[in-house]
């Protein structure tokens, strides 16, 4: 999966709640969590796992 289809992904999951600019920021500062990791194979799987969680808890925070 590359970074624009994992954006476009979540863009729509979260569409109601996060613009897709917000979308866009969370996985890049997700991303930029494994700069440096040797493998790099899970590296989408863990940035999506980080910005939904991030996500969700903004959406926690707000009810």
């Amino acid at each position: 999966m590359t970074v624009a289809e994992l954006e476009a992904r979540l863009a729509g999951a979260f569409a109601r709640s996060h613009s897709a600019e917000r979308v866009r920021s969370a996985v890049v500062a997700a991303h930029h969590r494994f700069d440096g990791r040797p493998i790099r194979d899970y590296v989408p799987i863990f940035v999506e796992r980080e910005a939904e969680r991030s996500f969700r808890c903004r959406l926690g925070e707000q009810t």
